[in-house]
């Protein structure tokens, strides 16, 4: 082993310990997130500065895939700031896209620095039970509020454990069962009964927490992701269509046999109607205005947007000329990604966000051609990708720490630069 190798090795347990934690926190506490990250970055930076041979191993491993897509994506924004009313609002965006791309820089280029050719997969999948064992202790605290045991709001839906956003709550779980169902395609851990009686316990409780969660968006999100992995997984065309339709039927059978699903389904078509009537105040009809008005923030200057953090003041205008309904206020984004990115930072900003999931998806889809090991990532970052880029339709999913996190941490883990030059297994 070189004296690099030899370093890295010396502080490899400490940094990997660190992401660990970082990785089993995500979905229970966004404060020890943040702290776990700048401890972590801290660490790195006293090594990089004390230890030349360590100092290497990061510089040799900085240059990730998604770098400069998430850099591009921050650039976006930063130039937005020239053009916005209200710096502070504006700053506070740029703030949280750069904690998107410091988690990802964290995760993956640790990771390859302190990974070695055998441990290039089996360090990642530690990660990702430490991901996965969050989620389910967050399920677990909420199944526990649900009956009672833990605060007061026994039987009480839609299920938000420790002040968690049902929506927010859900997608995780979508992500978390992406996660368990990777394990259960491609990794050798599905070979022991014990990780196989956990991965699907894990995926059943996951399924009635998203149920219960009652968050179209994840039911969304789930139901087309899945079909399209199962397109990119199964290599007979008439299978996938037999798959597709079988899909379909149980989508049929849950809207007329399940009252959860068959209600809030039911409400979309309600909402609608009342929308073309002039009833606008419900979830699809404040969607709608809250869609309409970030269009026309983007018509007002469709290559830059109206500016990084000018959406809530330049919402309050159209609200105080009369032109939208003052209920609107209490959002702060349009509840669409894109239509997010379209408003405040114009084609540029929609550019560097579709930019990222291209990348995403460039790098994941040929090393479904490569072993299992490989296999595994490339699924989980296929199926991450498309399922923010669908629910993200519905909502403006980096503009929440847990779900931006999430899709930094993933990606680090699963888009990394060592993960293509590694031999097979």
């Amino acid at each position: 082993m070189n004296a690099a190798g030899e370093l890295v090795g010396k502080y490899r347990v400490v940094l990997f310990g660190g992401l660990l934690l970082f990785s089993l926190s995500l979905a229970l506490s966004k404060s020890a997130t943040n702290v776990l990250m700048a401890l972590m970055y801290l660490a790195v930076l006293f090594l990089v500065a004390r230890y030349r041979p360590f100092r290497h191993a990061i510089m040799s491993n900085a240059r990730q895939p998604l770098l400069f897509p998430l850099a591009l994506y921050l650039s976006a924004a930063v130039l937005g700031l020239l053009f916005t009313e209200h710096l502070t609002d504006g700053l506070g965006i740029m703030n949280k896209i750069v904690g998107l791309l410091m988690v990802y820089l964290m995760v993956s280029v640790v990771l390859d620095s302190i990974d070695t050719g055998e441990t290039v997969y089996q360090n990642a999948e530690k990660l990702l039970l430490a991901f996965l064992i969050g989620i389910a202790a967050l399920n677990v605290i909420a199944f526990m509020t649900y009956l009672g045991l833990v605060g007061h709001k026994k039987f009480v839906v839609p299920l938000a454990p420790l002040n968690v956003h049902h929506i927010w709550f859900s997608n995780l779980n979508a992500i978390g069962m992406y996660t368990a169902v990777a394990f259960l395609l491609f990794s050798s851990r599905r070979q022991d009964a014990r990780y196989r009686t956990f991965f699907f316990s894990f995926l059943l409780v996951c399924g009635v927490s998203v149920l219960l969660s009652l968050s179209r968006t994840a039911w969304f999100g789930i139901f087309l992701t899945t079909i399209i992995l199962i397109y990119l997984i199964v290599k007979k065309k008439k299978v996938f269509f037999v798959a597709l339709l079988g899909m379909f039927g149980i989508g049929v059978a849950l809207f007329f046999f399940n009252q959860i699903i068959h209600t809030r389904l039911h409400a979309i078509v309600s909402d609608i109607s009342l929308f073309f009537t002039g009833q606008t105040q419900t979830d699809i009809g404040q969607r709608f205005l809250m869609w309409k008005a970030a269009f026309r923030m983007f018509l007002s200057n469709p290559l830059f947007g109206v500016g990084t953090g000018d959406y809530v003041p330049t919402m309050s205008r159209y609200m105080a000329s009369g032109e939208f309904p003052s209920y609107l206020a209490e959002f702060n984004q349009p509840h669409n990604m894109y239509l997010f990115a379209l408003a405040t930072n114009g084609l540029m900003g929609l550019s560097a966000l579709l930019y990222i999931f291209y990348r995403g998806l460039r790098y994941a889809l040929p090393l479904f051609k490569s072993g299992n090991g490989k296999r595994l990532f490339a699924f989980l970052a296929a199926a991450t990708t498309v399922h923010f880029m669908i629910a993200g339709m519905t909502d403006s999913f980096f503009n929440i720490q847990m779900l931006r996190y999430t899709f930094g941490f993933v990606m680090g883990v699963c888009v990394r630069d060592s993960l293509k030059s590694a031999h097979s297994s």
